[in-house]
């Protein structure tokens, strides 16, 4: 195996991916296997035989020099602590890399649209990710034909491409509540200079994830136990959240364990058993079956310049406005829409 690369390929097909998703074999294989707990159910959910599903799971051992499943006659089958650390750290990788993955999925299927003389307007959102904005793309897409390329990035650099004028749109996260660090100061400036019209506000509620057999009961609880902490980038609004509660409590908060870039990368470590607890959405709480204790709010920001709308951008407005998209944000736990004129207010 150490001869060999990784080769990534992108074919099309019926049918969607969303998000994060990438398929590859063995990882399928040993996903099916966990869940089923049987090699002949593993091979149903697969749509093989048994045969089949046997032969390719003894090739990709012999590859590897690893035994992947335990199975004995009368007996369920199961990973071995191996492969589960595999299926582990294989998840957690695609969902660090869900909106990047996402993004790189969403261009290439324009090109194919352009391919064949499909043409459609495009316009591009710098943006910290977030479920709603993935939703946001696809309502864009597939009933507006409009091309939202989400851009993710920090929201600090949200922020900052508006302010120095490098993007006319722009999406980021703000904790709720007063505060003098540099990104909320930074981006209350911005939304207080009248050169900035905000298109749309969400409130997402902040909270404590955990196993729901583990689920701490507070702030001082996690730092008590020294739970392993799966936490977010120094400026997140997720961490600057989970800082002013430390401080409100009067403790020290001691650094995590592991820093994920999203909050659904942080729901992820914690679902595999790699992370204790994590601070973050209910959304991606609830996308892991975890357990949640609301503690906080922040509010999600679409902000863009103030200045004559073109095509694009009308257009953005209407997608805005559909009332099928309006359906599906609010299937999402924990993400309360605001009016726009209380975006600001803390």
């Amino acid at each position: 195996m150490r001869a060999q690369g990784v080769h990534l390929h992108h074919a099309l097909q019926s049918g969607r991916q969303h998000g994060g998703e990438l398929g590859h074999p063995l990882f399928e294989l040993l996903a099916a296997v966990q869940a089923s707990g049987s090699i002949q159910r593993a091979a149903a959910a697969l749509g093989g035989s048994y045969r089949q599903v046997w032969a390719s799971l003894k090739r990709w051992e012999s590859g590897l020099g690893r035994p992947l499943v335990v199975w004995t006659q009368g007996h369920p089958a199961r990973l071995t602590p191996h492969a589960q650390a595999l299926l582990a750290e294989e998840r957690l990788l695609r969902a660090r890399h869900a909106p990047q993955i996402a993004a790189l999925r969403a261009e290439l299927e324009r090109l194919f649209e352009f391919a064949a003389g499909d043409e459609t307007l495009r316009l591009e959102l710098p943006a910290v990710p977030d479920p709603a904005l993935a939703l946001l793309r696809e309502a864009a897409a597939e009933r507006h034909g409009l091309n939202l390329v989400l851009q993710p990035c920090a929201g600090a650099d949200a922020v900052h491409a508006l302010a120095q004028g490098r993007t006319a749109l722009a999406a980021f996260a703000l904790p709720e509540g007063p505060g003098d660090e540099p990104v909320p100061a930074a981006a209350q400036a911005l939304l207080a200079s009248g050169r900035f019209t905000t298109l749309l506000a969400l409130r997402r509620t902040l909270g404590l994830m955990a196993a729901p057999q583990a689920l701490p009961g507070g702030v001082a609880a996690v730092v008590a136990a020294g739970l392993r902490r799966a936490g977010r980038p120094p400026g997140s609004s997720a961490e600057l959240g989970w800082l002013r509660l430390c401080r409100a409590a009067g403790l020290v908060p001691p650094a995590p364990a592991r820093v994920e870039p999203t909050h659904e990368a942080a729901a992820t470590a914690v679902a595999q058993g790699l992370s204790d607890t994590a601070f973050g959405c209910e959304t991606a709480a609830a996308a892991q079956g975890l357990a949640f204790r609301a503690l906080a709010h922040d509010r999600l920001l679409l902000v863009a310049a103030a200045a004559p709308a073109d095509a694009a951008r009308e257009t953005l407005d209407t997608v805005l406005a559909d009332a099928r998209w309006r359906q599906a944000l609010s299937a999402l736990p924990g993400v309360e829409p605001l009016p726009t004129t209380e975006a600001a207010d803390s």
